[in-house]
């Protein structure tokens, strides 16, 4: 079994959106522009590595991974937990993993039901005992009816063995309606004690409904898990970025900030590798802006959250895909505020600068009016002064101040 620190990055990012900021597949592969089925192989995949060795087919288990990540539509939701209730190799898989996930989860699991969930007449206590006390002469009718059916059981026996084993005569009179009503339900109860125990056992898994089943995959799978584990890791590096942004918020300035970049930098690192940097205080983010390319040829995309910290406000922002920097002619990515040309305000530089990888990480603090600009964007610069904004890559709407 794997643990959380040790599944891979792409994993265990998704867990960490579904169960820490309370996302869906849907908006998960809709933020990132990707298929929901490879959003939700991850899950699986994380799953079936936390897990212990079952034998629990592949469809049960993916429908127990969208109960426990609170994915299922309510209808389905309840299917599953009943259905719970009557399995225990399902219960069991699916208690060690709601255990595992649970110092993941900003709130509680979804239930797992005990084997004492299931309604009163499935239970065994539920046969043997009848609704109310019978009387005196209900008690020697119900005698008269076992009498009667152990006769049936064993006809070899003789009227002189069967006066033997029970002092109890035969009443002369035929039951009442009131015994006839509790030795049918006494019947009815055990039937269906029978029928749930041969299900639990010999019936194959239900069929997933429509809004659970995994489509398959085309022949070109590998590429789009690629794409997406990637974007994942961007998602990822946003959050770390935002551990640390409060190192920044203090200080704006219109030069790149080195030490904040060298920070953000670091920060993303020990994201990726499963440990927790740490930091005296933290930013809110408020806000996330979605930065698209301006031109239809290229790939760029990125992410920036709008961060507050008391007073100050901020911004951190993570893309990919961008292309690195040259030297020959040199030129370097900056960061403004803008309405247009003549109404923009510049944040700084991007430093680092962009190297072969494509990715980009900057963070820094925003001016007291920067409610006034309506657009985030990401330039290419080849002065180191501007006063306008240069070749515009990535743009996208700035909102939450």
């Amino acid at each position: 079994m794997a643990t959380l620190e040790n599944l891979p990055a792409d994993q265990r990012a998704v867990l960490q959106l579904v169960l820490q900021r309370g996302r869906g597949y849907d908006e998960i592969a809709r933020l990132l522009s990707m298929d929901r089925a490879a959003v939700r192989e991850r899950a699986l995949n994380a799953f079936d590595a936390l897990g212990p060795r079952t034998g629990v087919g592949d469809q049960r288990r993916a429908l127990l991974t969208d109960y426990l990540l609170g994915q299922l539509p309510p209808r389905v939701a309840t299917e599953v937990r009943d259905h719970l209730a009557q399995t225990p190799s399902e219960r069991a898989w699916a208690r060690v993993l709601a255990s595992e996930l649970a110092p993941l989860s900003n709130k509680p699991m979804p239930e797992i039901p005990t084997s004492s969930a299931l309604a009163p007449e499935m239970s065994s206590t539920a046969v043997a005992e009848p609704v109310a006390e019978p009387s005196g002469k209900a008690k020697r009718q119900r005698e008269s009816i076992l009498l009667r059916r152990r006769r049936k059981n064993a006809p070899e026996k003789t009227a002189t063995q069967e006066k033997t084993a029970t002092p109890v005569a035969k009443p002369a009179e035929e039951p009442s309606e009131k015994v006839k009503g509790q030795r049918e339900s006494v019947l009815l109860r055990r039937r269906r004690k029978k029928q749930a125990q041969k299900a639990a056992t010999d019936s194959p898994p239900p069929k997933p409904t429509r809004a659970t089943v995994v489509p398959e995959e085309d022949d070109d799978s590998p590429r789009r898990s690629s794409r997406l584990g990637g974007a994942i890791l961007l998602v990822i590096a946003v959050i770390a970025i935002v551990a640390v942004v409060a190192l920044v918020l203090n200080k704006p300035s219109n030069k790149p900030h080195a030490a904040a970049a060298a920070s953000t930098t670091a920060t993303s690192t020990a994201a990726l590798s499963g440990t927790t940097p740490t930091t005296s205080s933290a930013a809110k983010v408020v806000a996330q802006v979605n930065l698209k390319p301006t031109t239809k040829t290229s790939k760029a995309a990125g992410i920036a959250e709008v961060l507050k910290e008391g007073a100050a406000d901020g911004i951190a922002i993570v893309a990919q895909n961008v292309p690195p920097n040259s030297t020959k002619p040199p030129n370097a990515y900056a960061v403004w505020l803008y309405n247009s040309v003549s109404d923009a305000h510049f944040l700084g530089f991007v430093n680092p600068g962009v190297g072969t990888n494509g990715r980009l990480s900057t963070a820094g603090g925003l001016p007291t009016n920067a409610s006034h600009y309506k657009q985030l964007i990401v330039t290419v610069e080849t002065i180191s002064h501007p006063k306008t904004p240069g070749s515009i890559i990535l743009a996208g709407p700035l909102t939450g101040l």
